[in-house]
């Protein structure tokens, strides 16, 4: 039998390895109950969820379905992952709003066709909206700007 490699069989596959690693690694945690979850809990249930999904993409992947693996988009991966990056290393020095700015004008450039104008909005916004819900309405400890 011969495997054709498609976005679903590859995708399957890393929801696979993720869900496995996942488990694995929360296996240290204690599980607890239904009524009294302890902290691998919830984790563990989301872990087989992913594990699940990718082994159902991996099946149809081998029984003919899914779309054929095209070229790999270089630019947009690289972008989004260096803003990604970039947001991990800079919200301790930068604080919450510059970071999450910084991320969004990165994931954006990802696409050739976008405009200043609107991306500048896009940040800003967002930003705003993590401001909001994770300092103000969790209440994470989180700086919103360092200068």
């Amino acid at each position: 039998m011969k495997v054709r490699i498609t976005t679903d069989l590859l995708t399957g596959v890393l929801f696979v390895a993720l869900g496995a690693f996942a488990i694995i690694y929360g296996s240290r945690y204690a599980l607890g109950t239904a009524s009294r979850m302890g902290a691998g809990y919830f984790p563990l249930l989301i872990s087989c969820g992913l594990l699940l999904i990718g082994a159902f993409l991996v099946a149809r992947a081998l029984l003919g379905g899914g779309e054929a693996l095209g070229a790999i988009g270089w630019r947009p991966l690289i972008l989004v992952l260096a803003g990604v990056l970039a947001f991990g290393l800079l919200i301790d020095r930068l604080g919450l709003l510059a970071a999450g700015v910084l991320l969004v004008l990165a994931a954006r450039a990802a696409d050739r066709g976008f405009g200043l104008f609107e991306t500048a909005l896009l940040a800003v916004g967002l930003s705003l909206a993590a401001a909001a819900i994770f300092i103000y309405g969790l209440g994470l400890p989180i700086k919103l700007l360092r200068l």
